[in-house]
């Protein structure tokens, strides 16, 4: 029983490996890096004629199957919006930033704002993304049931740790200075990045 426990714990910990890093990464990056600014827009115009009779959702699917948008699909509603002088923009958000559009009719362009994330803001987004998030892209929505399988084989590997702890002969007991020595470690991180 004891091996068979052991097997889990240790395949379990391997495959959530990569999502504890990322986690890992993110949460430092948080509670030491300044606060994030907002990118530097970079501002381009490209030739579009919207078909007649379109609906604004259907001029937002084509405009971002135009531009190669699969990480912002499928397209939310709050992603389509008017401005001022009733133009149609598409705020397109996605793991490697955000595209702000602005479908100008009267010109045949579209107005492009492309804010691209840092490193860290990336990171970020795969750290939020579960899989009751819906990609349209496969890769997204791979890394969001990769994420969901690794935090149940996270708590897979907790619930077995504490077996394999329960299930050790007296000698081997030194989990309690383990677990004391790591509080006080946490507690001790806790404290000095406030």
């Amino acid at each position: 029983m004891r091996e068979v426990i052991q097997r889990l714990h240790t395949y379990a910990g391997m495959l959530t490996f990569v999502n504890l890093v990322v986690f890992g990464l993110v949460g430092l990056a948080a509670s030491l890096s300044p606060r994030p600014h907002e990118p530097i827009a970079i501002v381009r115009k490209v030739p579009y004629d919207a078909s007649p009779n379109l609906t604004d959702r259907q001029v937002a699917e084509q405009v971002c199957s135009l531009l190669n948008l699969s990480l912002a699909t499928p397209i939310q509603s709050a992603v389509i919006q008017h401005d001022a002088a009733n133009h149609l923009v598409l705020d397109f958000w996605h793991a490697n930033g955000r595209h702000k559009i602005t479908v100008l009719e009267a010109e045949h362009t579209l107005r492009i704002e492309v804010m691209r994330n840092s490193f860290w803001s990336y990171l970020g987004t795969l750290h939020a993304t579960t899989a009751a998030f819906h990609s349209g892209d496969w890769r997204m929505q791979l890394w969001a049931d990769y994420d969901e399988f690794a935090m149940w084989c996270l708590i897979a590997m907790l619930i077995s740790g504490v077996a394999l702890w329960l299930l050790a002969e007296t000698r081997q007991r030194w989990a309690p200075w383990s677990l004391a020595l790591g509080s006080g470690i946490f507690g001790a991180l806790c404290w000095w990045i406030r």
